[in-house]
């Protein structure tokens, strides 16, 4: 068990690695406002994406099965949770690898708060920019109809007899 999880984990952390330096490429599209660049990234991060999505599966069976392997009932068992149950070589390996992980999901997360900023900046600037070429109309208040009541055209004088 222990050592399919360091596998998940090592290969989480491979994941998140490559995750992170489509992240960093993204910086460098957006800020070239390269369009076909960025779709191309995210064509590319979506298999990424899916494998993620199955490393997490694959971590929560082997988890799980060890829960039921030792009588343990318990939804979703974190690994403080499991820890005790290894030896200490491996509590120090696991220790590491989650400390990897960690500090790569924070930078992962971290570039996308950037990417995602430079991205509401560029729409900014493109909507400013849309605004100042569109041509402003001078008689917002004007509807081309001039004032009617009823159909009927009023007078300059409004006299009654």
């Amino acid at each position: 068990m222990t050592e399919d999880l360091k596998k998940v984990f090592k290969a989480l952390i491979t994941l998140h690695q490559e995750l992170l330096q489509k992240a960093q490429e993204k910086e460098a599209v957006v800020k070239k406002n390269d369009i076909e660049g960025l779709e191309r990234i995210m064509k590319e991060e979506t298999p990424l994406i899916s494998r993620l999505e199955k490393l997490e599966l694959a971590r929560r069976q082997i988890v799980q099965r060890w829960l039921q392997q030792q009588g343990i009932v318990a939804e979703d068992a974190t690994m403080e949770q499991l820890k005790p149950a290894f030896s200490a070589s491996d509590q120090a390996a696991f220790d590491e690898l989650q400390e990897t992980l960690r500090a790569i999901i924070t930078e992962v997360q971290q570039q996308n708060d950037l990417n995602r900023q430079l991205i509401t900046e560029s729409l900014r600037y493109l909507n400013l920019s849309l605004s100042l070429v569109e041509p402003q109309d001078s008689f917002t208040n004007y509807s081309g109809r001039g004032s009617e009541e009823d159909g009927k055209e009023r007078s300059v004088f409004d006299s009654q007899a």
